[in-house]
Parts: C-alpha cells; sequence; structure tokens
C-alpha cells in the first residue's frame, strides 16, 4: 500500500468514488467509540444517516483495528456496506472530499474487493492508504 497525504476534493473525490464503485464491492467506515460523548444519541444519528442505504448493509462489527488505525483498549462499531449504485451516491452526496469524513460524518473510509483492502482513508489524521496497482490504474485513467 502507498501512503498519499494529499485530500482529494471535488470532481476528483466523484471520479475517485466513481472508480472505487467500478473496482470494489464493499465499502466500510467507522465510529470510534471513544469519541461519541454518548453512545446510544451516536448511533441513533448514525442509523438515521444511513437510513437510505440501510438495506445495503452488511455488518456492523466491533473492532479495535482497521487498516489504518489500532486502538489500545477501546473499541470502534466499523459498518461494512455493499458498493453499488446507491451506496455510491451516498459517499458523493454526504462530502465532497476523502478527508470529509469527519466530526459529523462518520471516518475512515475502507474500499475492499473481495478481502482485499484497494483504499483506506484516515480522514482526521490526513492521509490515506492505497493500492498500488489500483491506483496506478487510477492515474493511467487521467483521472487524477
Amino acid at each position: 500500500m502507498q501512503m498519499i497525504t494529499e485530500n482529494i476534493k471535488g470532481k476528483k473525490y466523484n471520479q475517485l468514488i466513481n472508480f472505487l464503485t467500478s473496482h470494489c464491492d464493499r465499502f466500510a467506515f467507522v465510529e470510534n467509540r471513544q469519541l461519541m460523548e454518548i453512545e446510544e444519541e451516536r448511533l441513533a444519528y448514525v442509523e438515521e444517516l444511513i437510513a437510505d442505504i440501510k438495506e445495503h448493509l452488511l455488518e456492523r462489527k466491533v473492532q479495535r483495528e482497521w487498516e489504518t488505525t489500532k486502538l489500545g483498549g477501546a473499541t470502534a462499531y466499523v459498518y461494512y456496506f455493499k458498493m453499488n449504485n446507491e451506496t455510491k451516491l451516498f459517499l458523493r452526496d454526504h462530502s465532497n472530499s476523502l478527508f470529509g469524513w469527519t466530526h459529523d460524518l462518520p471516518e475512515d473510509l475502507m474500499f475492499y474487493k473481495k478481502d482485499k483492502c484497494l483504499l483506506a482513508a484516515c480522514s482526521h489524521e490526513g492521509f490515506f492508504l492505497v493500492d498500488k496497482v489500483f491506483w496506478k490504474e487510477f492515474l493511467k485513467k487521467g483521472l487524477f
């Protein structure tokens, strides 16, 4: 995986989401429990946020680590969704940048093809990890 610190914004963000949709079968985001002031309220907020794509939710797991982060003793909820046109629109409509997934939105977007992660963003730290072959193909398309 290659680390990139440049934020992908606007038209380039939309192109990246489109490209990821054509190459991935699922995506995930993270709700870190140690950042929740009142867990029940935050989870209710997330449920409302994902209402339009809830039918595409594959699972919600409690995890201590994922591609960009390892928590000490704390845990987070990681939501896994099918990647399709509806979830693509959700990703494009709720942010205009890869690092925009913070504060009111869940964090740490991750995109998978089968069990392989092609891209994992750590929004609040300002970096993303990307599969080198995938990134080379994206660049070759002239999209970035």
